[in-house]
């Protein structure tokens, strides 16, 4: 709480210099996200992706492994999805088969790209922060294929993107227009708290994360931590993309990864580091994030301030919670 107090008092100065109330800045910021109803759904929307994103570095960051990965990770599972989506389009499959079809490929393209980068650290020692950046840019580009070659491009349009899926496959919207990916998210929510907190591998993971040395030297298998951790990781970037595709855009778009500009899977990281990448705080921080995001394209429209003003907002709420633990620990 106090690196975000700080934080916010750096951005008032800021805010100050720039020639605006700061005080009605931050009214805008965290009020209009959550003071209407299309505020609120607009909110839950980027909680979704943004959720899902946090959890793909902090699975891995418990095991001192760092998943940079997470974008193209998302990006594989919303492509997977899409692909397999028109693919079966003559197939007449019910919704709910459909839907649940597309989230498990998506989840299943994650961790398959999250595969090759853990493998390559469990067995060679390769470090991830390299492979996992790598594999974002092979991402990137087979996106952009998919996106512009037949038969899946959509004809006519001036952006990278591919026909729609099925109708049988977006996600049906519950209240204030929020789509049911809301519903995958709590249930990752459980998912993660219960494999972290609660079972053998959780426990695997953390102690190889605490000591690799002695995790080995009293039989746990430290190489099937490491490989579990950044595939499961990689699994929930992968269903975050197939809920983008299949409950916001309803078809591949490329940059559907972006969110204000910058990507969900690095905002991904700056939401795991606030709380450390633990399970339960990862929820809340991406849930504050999603407020800010929306609070500052609602910034940008009323008052003119530039909407990079929430990444700024970030990065020094993350710095002052290092320092503060850094402070702490002595």
């Amino acid at each position: 709480m106090f690196a975000i107090i700080v934080a916010f008092g750096v951005i008032g100065v800021l805010i100050a210099l720039l020639g605006h109330n700061p005080l009605d800045a931050f009214y805008t910021i965290i009020f209009v996200p959550l003071g209407s109803a299309y505020g609120l759904a607009e909110t839950f929307k980027k909680f979704v992706p943004l959720l899902l994103a946090a959890f793909a570095y902090a699975i891995p960051f418990k095991a001192r492994l760092f998943n940079i990965g997470g974008w193209g990770q998302l990006l594989a599972g919303g492509m997977v999805a899409a692909v397999v989506g028109l693919a079966l389009a003559d197939s007449h499959l019910p919704s709910p088969v459909f839907i649940l079809l597309l989230l498990l490929v998506g989840l299943l393209a994650g961790a398959l790209w999250a595969a090759a980068p853990a493998a390559m650290a469990a067995y060679f020692a390769v470090n991830p922060i390299i492979s996992t950046i790598m594999m974002n840019f092979i991402a990137v580009y087979l996106v952009n294929y998919v996106a512009t070659t037949e038969p899946w491009k959509a004809p006519l349009t001036g952006h990278a993107m591919t026909l729609p899926i099925p109708e049988e496959g977006w996600l049906p919207p519950l209240v204030l227009g929020v789509h049911t990916g809301i519903i995958v998210a709590i249930i990752a929510i459980a998912v993660v708290y219960f494999l972290m907190n609660k079972s053998v591998t959780g426990y695997e993971i953390k102690a190889t994360g605490a000591n690799p040395i002695a995790a080995r030297a009293f039989g746990i298998n430290v190489k099937r931590a490491i490989l579990l951790s950044l595939v499961f990781g990689g699994a929930m970037a992968g269903i975050g993309g197939a809920i983008e595709v299949m409950g916001v855009h309803h078809r591949l778009v490329e940059g559907f990864e972006l969110t204000g500009g910058a990507h969900y899977g690095v905002l991904g990281i700056l939401t795991a580091l606030i709380c450390a990448g633990e399970p339960v705080g990862v929820p809340i921080a991406a849930f504050f994030m999603s407020v800010l995001l929306i609070g500052a394209d609602a910034l940008q429209r009323t008052m003119g301030v530039p909407v990079e003003i929430v990444f700024v907002i970030q990065v020094l709420i993350v710095l002052f919670v290092v320092l503060a633990r850094k402070v702490k620990l002595g």
